[in-house]
């Protein structure tokens, strides 16, 4: 009697697979030079599905860092397109690709769309590339003084735990 493998335990695996084409195929693109809304959002969307599909089963660090940087990448991306194509696109649409990509600085308490939307324009488009600016980059970047006033209190509270994390 052979074991076959039953159906239930090899859609999980299809849809698995799937989901990596779809994203390396996209990733590919995108590396090629190719970004436009529609590749950057199924890149994005591709990516949060395999990361679900993944959390279903034990990650291991090095997997999530890799997705992670994988967002990364498709953030940036989606970053530079955005400075290149944000003159030609209205207010509405400029407000929900900013909602889509810009998640991650989304994700920072104290950061709204209207703060995302002025970090994306001064092409800053990551938390890391919020966090890697020095507070002297951070003052002179081009945004409101209430803007500023929110952003460095949060920049230096990153840096002080950065800081307590790396004499721990």
């Amino acid at each position: 009697m052979t074991d076959e493998p039953n159906d239930t335990a090899a859609l999980p695996t299809v849809q698995l697979r799937d989901a990596v084409n779809t994203l390396m195929h996209t990733v590919t693109t995108l590396l090629e030079d190719k970004a436009s809304p529609t590749t950057l959002e199924t890149a994005l969307h591709s990516h949060d599905a395999l990361l679900d599909q993944l959390a279903m089963l034990s990650l291991d660090g090095s997997t999530l860092a890799a997705l992670e940087r994988i967002e990364q990448f498709i953030t940036l991306c989606a970053g530079d397109y955005y400075q290149s194509a944000a003159a030609k696109l209205d207010e509405q649409q400029q407000n929900r690709f900013i909602s889509v990509f810009a998640r991650r600085l989304l994700a920072l308490d104290g950061l709204g769309p209207a703060t995302a939307r002025q970090l994306f324009q001064l092409g800053v488009f990551t938390p890391e590339q919020f966090f890697a600016l020095t507070p002297k980059a951070l003052a002179q970047l081009q945004l409101p003084p209430a803007t500023l006033a929110r952003l460095i209190p949060l920049h230096a509270q990153h840096s002080s735990l950065t800081r307590d994390s790396q004499t721990s």
